[in-house]
């Protein structure tokens, strides 16, 4: 009978309980869902099939790792909220006589049945919805055959194994917090508020250092290779110095308000900031934690969708028709013709808007203003990417007729070179006459993205100026291109023809083939951005609430006694207000701020992936910025009608 007791009260807890535990288990149950969807796509042999699907499985198996250490830390964070909750009743069983260990055999029950039926229902909503996210990922994949799809036995497995893990070592952490606390400090540690911390000007110093320091790398280095390795200390400096800016700058913002006596001494204002400096930094690492979510949601959805919706665009300026060749040598151009038209006479096929053309091209560096052969040592991120195009071979592909002086030349700039009116190439000045508004490189593989110069200039120069940068090919490089009308299966033939015909003289690109891979590799980054977004967005709503609920408490008596003092309920509803309205929306402000200094980093980032159009990422970040925002208000709305309710209970 005494062994059934210890079950009955953990059911019994969990029921009284149920305000704190019920977003406790939903949030578990979310974890488990998301988990094993990925997992099962990871695991998905059907998927194999899909074009592309190295890339997208690879991406996959490394969402999969992210997902199972953001689930850890959000559980672990979800629980320690409720044991502080509970301090005081299980205290209260330890007065009456309870000794530890049976305390302990109570967690393990309501550990047991929590982790019973989150585990069930979470595997039951996974499989359902798995099936239905996997046709989604099909389509962002652009892969219209049905694949095979079951229950991954292997999936489940796994996902038990975890979170039995996780729960285990969430009941572990809570019996060694009961085990070092004694009766008295448990009755009381609910009940705990923070004392007025003091202003430690120090930690203040560090984060506007640490936030200066990471807005500083964000904006000056242009390079995309150089933002792409230093991202993430940017973000490491933008974290430290958010939670060291909310823990110590905000308490020397508050006392600073307190030292204006007209500001202060009025009766909503006091209240305000007194509330809010009496427990900051409490509230100060929860705030923290809110930004830097709102920020990686923010982050990662703008940046995948972008990369999605652009992806057509990257293709078609890395490769300007359906067929396209790269020779290093000119005296290969009639055999690459003649290849051509041959494979394409075979196989019935018709060319279609033909280019062809000649080019020179080197990595240099800036030399005292020169550009020069750029060493093996040098940094990638110093390295420009310098094309010489004859005149005449652009005025021949193009159907124009350019003029061009001596020392003259018609300028395309890629990446994020800066182009000004005269150019110094192995120590002769070039004059830009004029900027395109097109690439004049025809060849495949013109990645747009890197920063680096096109230049059109006379014949005679196109040579001169490559050998007075230290260019050492003695031939110029070629390059064809035509588009054709055909499937992809007499697309995948053309091109081993040619392949065979040419013998390895020149390489062979198909548009369509890296378009295959390029939308198996974003569509798996947007989905794996979405997927990510909406766990991050839950765990912003999931400490938002939390907080929320733990202020109410907190807050109840010390309302009350103001109402006891004097202060009518309006007045305490106008304080209250003006507190949660300050608190709710920093965040959300600080977010949209690190956006702000973020989005030259990630705009030079996203070169790296050959995403050139800034318009586009601009517009991908508002509109996320504004449904997230939207979102947010939705939860303050429903947050705050909780927090009042505890308020004025």
């Amino acid at each position: 009978m005494a062994n059934a007791l210890y079950p009955k009260l953990a059911l019994t807890n969990l029921g009284k309980n149920k305000s704190t535990y019920f977003p406790y288990m939903l949030t578990s149950i979310v974890c488990i869902m998301t988990y094993y969807i990925m997992q099962s796509i990871a695991m998905n042999e059907g998927l194999m099939e899909v074009p592309g699907a190295a890339i997208a499985m690879t991406i996959f198996f490394l969402g999969t790792g992210i997902i199972a250490v953001f689930c850890i830390a959000l559980m672990f964070y979800t629980n320690s909220f409720l044991i502080k909750r509970r301090k005081k009743e299980l205290g209260l069983y330890c007065v009456l006589g309870m000794e530890k260990r049976h305390v302990a055999l109570v967690l393990f029950f309501e550990t047991l049945f929590t982790a019973i039926a989150c585990l069930a229902l979470g595997l039951v909503f996974g499989v359902l919805f798995s099936k239905l996210l996997f046709m989604a990922l099909l389509y962002l994949l652009d892969f219209a055959t049905p694949l095979a799809f079951s229950v991954s036995v292997p999936s489940l497995v796994t996902t038990v194994v975890l979170f039995a893990c996780i729960y285990g070592a969430t009941l572990l952490y809570n019996m060694v917090h009961i085990r070092l606390a004694n009766p008295v400090e448990l009755l009381h540690g609910g009940q705990k508020g923070e004392k007025e911390p003091k202003t430690s000007w120090l930690l203040t110093f560090v984060g506007l250092a640490a936030l200066a320091g990471g807005y500083f790398i964000a904006v000056y280095f242009k390079s995309p290779l150089n933002a792409l390795l230093l991202f993430f200390v940017a973000v490491f400096l933008v974290i430290l110095g958010t939670f060291c800016l909310f823990t110590a700058g905000s308490i020397a913002l508050l006392k600073a308000l307190r030292r204006r006596k007209n500001f202060y001494y009025r009766p909503n204002n006091f209240i305000a900031v007194s509330g809010m400096m009496y427990r900051m930094k409490q509230n100060a690492a929860g705030l923290a934690a809110i930004c830097i979510l709102s920020t990686m949601v923010l982050v990662t959805i703008s940046t995948t969708v972008s990369l999605y919706m652009g992806r057509n665009d990257m293709v078609t300026s890395m490769y300007p028709r359906e067929i396209c060749s790269n020779s290093t040598a000119a005296e290969n151009a009639p055999a690459v013709q003649d290849a051509f038209a041959q494979s394409t006479r075979a196989l019935g096929l018709e060319i279609k808007n033909p280019i062809a053309g000649r080019s020179r091209s080197l990595n240099v560096i800036s030399v005292d203003g020169s550009y020069e052969d750029a060493p093996a040592s040098v940094s990638s991120g110093e390295v420009v990417a310098v094309s010489l195009v004859p005149l005449s071979d652009y005025n021949s592909t193009f159907g124009t007729n350019f003029q061009l002086a001596s020392g003259e030349a018609l300028a395309y700039p890629t990446g994020n070179f800066v182009l000004s009116d005269t150019v110094t190439l192995g120590g002769q000045a070039v004059h830009i006459a004029q900027r395109l508004d097109e690439s004049p490189y025809i060849g495949s593989g013109n990645y747009t993205a890197i920063t680096g110069l096109i230049l059109v200039v006379p014949d005679e120069e196109a040579t001169s100026l490559y050998r007075a940068m230290g260019g050492t090919q003695e031939q110029f490089a070629y390059s064809a291109a035509f588009d054709v009308d055909a499937t992809p299966e007499q697309i995948a033939a053309l091109q081993e023809d040619l392949w065979t015909r040419l013998n390895g003289i020149c390489g062979i690109y198909a548009r369509s083939e890296l378009y295959t891979e390029w939308n198996a590799m974003y569509g798996s980054f947007l989905f794996l951005g979405i997927f990510l977004g909406c766990l991050f967005l839950m765990a912003t709503v999931l400490i938002i609430y939390y907080k929320q609920i733990s202020e109410g408490y907190e807050d109840h008596d010390r309302f009350r006694i103001m109402q006891q003092v004097g202060m009518s309920r309006k007045e305490v509803k106008r304080a209250i207000n003006k507190q949660i309205l300050l608190v709710f929306f920093l965040p959300l402000l600080m977010a949209a701020l690190h956006m702000v200094f973020a989005f030259e980093i990630i705009c030079n980032m996203l070169l790296v992936f050959g995403m050139v159009n800034r318009l586009l990422f601009f517009g991908c970040t508002a509109v996320t910025f504004l449904i997230f925002a939207a979102a947010y208000v939705v939860v303050y709305r429903i947050t705050a009608r909780t927090y009042y309710r505890l308020v004025e209970a």
